[in-house]
């Protein structure tokens, strides 16, 4: 016997056009659609209870991460610090170090570039 269920264009279940067979739960038996409709509220639910869990260990994690910054940002300040000091005893010798380090970096690019 032929088949008189058709696939519902909005992507639903199947329908059955008339000539049902009796005793058979068609999906679109209201018992049906509350069944479906409490198994999608309860995934739902689910990827929301998920979703917070995610957004309190992200939370936990950059409250971390700030924390180690912030320890971060005192040993930069420290070492700034010993650093302009070093600066201040050596004169302008680091200085000239480094710009003729500079200098030499851009005659070899504009060489390397001008070879190619």
């Amino acid at each position: 016997m032929a088949s008189n269920r058709q696939r519902h264009p909005a992507g639903g279940g199947y329908r059955s056009y008339g000539g049902g067979e009796a005793g058979v739960e068609h999906e679109d038996d209201p018992n049906s659609k509350d069944t479906r409709l409490r198994g999608k509220i309860a995934m739902l639910k689910e990827v929301s209870i998920s979703i917070g869990d995610e957004i309190r260990d992200q939370n936990q994690f950059l409250a971390t991460m700030g924390q180690d910054m912030e320890g971060m940002g005192g040993r930069l300040g420290a070492t700034m610090k010993q650093f302009y000091a070093m600066w201040a005893r050596q004169g302008c010798g680091p200085l000239l170090y480094l710009l003729l380090f500079t200098i030499a970096v851009f005659v070899f690019l504009y060489l390397y570039l001008k070879l190619r």
